[in-house]
């Protein structure tokens, strides 16, 4: 399984080029997505008034979750090496601005943040927003393969993040709607 994760980012982390190494390096910064969040926000107002701040504490709750828990078994219990941290391919990876990243990386902190948030919103404004949740979706994604062109996660990180984040996401969205949609609350 090792060897096809490593086959899998050598292929990955290979499309590399001057557009796609500033691209990527700014699209795994969370600070270029405001315009995303606050449009978020703006849509998340329109579906419910003056009780968004309800939504807003389940989006707060959601990423403290996706990102104890990811880190927990990060740095505690599975302790696997970034490719940019492992000795016998760190010097095989293209990296940018040499960024390596911390010591280890799976699951995955981003794929389960990115991915925890979009199910999560998906399954609360989905029945009126499908732009916005493809937005939400395709934020998770870029976000995802940008740690594997940056070279600091093998696919099998972000793939185990983006499904540890996505079950985070389901259970919040599940108390957010027997908690606060079914009382009317909300």
């Amino acid at each position: 399984m090792q060897q096809l994760d490593q086959y899998v980012l050598f292929f990955l982390n290979g499309f590399h080029n001057q557009f796609f190494d500033v691209f990527f390096w700014y699209a795994t910064d969370k600070i270029y997505y405001l315009p995303l969040y606050f449009i978020a926000v703006w849509l998340a107002y329109k579906q419910f008034g003056k009780k968004i701040w309800i939504l807003l504490l389940f989006v707060i709750l959601t990423v403290l979750l996706t990102d104890q828990i990811c880190d927990f078994l990060k740095n505690t219990f599975f302790c696997r090496l970034r490719p940019t941290r492992n000795p016998d391919i760190a010097s095989l990876i293209h990296t940018v601005n040499g960024y390596k990243g911390e010591i280890y990386g799976f699951p995955s902190a981003h794929a389960c943040n990115t991915f925890g948030i979009a199910v999560f919103l998906y399954r609360i404004m989905r029945p009126k927003r499908w732009g916005f949740t493809l937005a939400v979706f395709a934020w998770a994604v870029i976000m995802s393969y940008s740690r594997i062109y940056l070279g600091v996660h093998y696919p099998f990180d972000i793939l185990c993040g983006a499904a540890l984040g996505s079950s985070i996401g389901f259970g919040v969205s599940l108390f957010f709607r027997k908690l606060v949609i079914k009382k009317g609350e909300v």
